[in-house]
């Protein structure tokens, strides 16, 4: 498999994520929650380690989860965003002062979480995406910091405050 190889979900792994089939197991539902349509297969080999992304995907394939894949251009060294554009969710572009709205904020600290933790992240990725309001999501920013730090270090941490915590709503 090329490790530019870019997967989607299909209707039937969304719909698999919903009714979690016996056939989708823990590992394959942790990966199949991070196929995102953007991720390279290079890039779920270092969250998982090694090469173990690529059995993964391909079993997620077979079952018709995740779409036939196509091949991306390698990403490049370092990313400039045009003036006066947005930088996309989990990017490491300086932040944007501008405060964002809640189901953005959301989706881009679960972007974050998942690109820095990886399946490991799940569970805490999973209650940002629960979160109801802005108060909910401010309540959960210490939990999310002990997170990264306690499995990346406080480098992770210096990285989702310098690109989302001046973004949040605030509570």
């Amino acid at each position: 498999m090329d490790k530019n190889t870019v997967f989607s979900k299909t209707d039937a792994g969304r719909e698999a994520l919903a009714s979690r089939p016996p056939a989708l197991g823990p590992r394959l539902r942790s990966l199949l929650i991070m196929v995102d349509g953007k991720r390279r297969v290079e890039e779920f080999n270092q969250l998982l380690g090694g090469d173990g992304a690529v059995n993964l995907l391909e079993q997620l394939q077979q079952q018709g989860w995740i779409d036939a894949p196509r091949a991306a251009a390698p990403a490049p060294a370092t990313a400039a965003a045009p003036s006066g554009a947005a930088p996309e969710a989990g990017s490491t572009l300086p932040p944007v002062s501008d405060i964002l709205p809640l189901a953005e904020a959301r989706k881009g600290v679960v972007r974050f979480i998942n690109d820095q933790l990886g399946p490991m992240g799940e569970s805490l990725a999973m209650k940002v995406e629960g979160c109801k309001n802005a108060a909910d999501l401010q309540a959960l920013l210490p939990r999310i910091r002990d997170g990264l730090r306690n499995l990346k270090g406080a480098g992770a941490v210096q990285q989702f405050d310098q690109t989302w915590a001046g973004r949040l709503p605030p509570a």
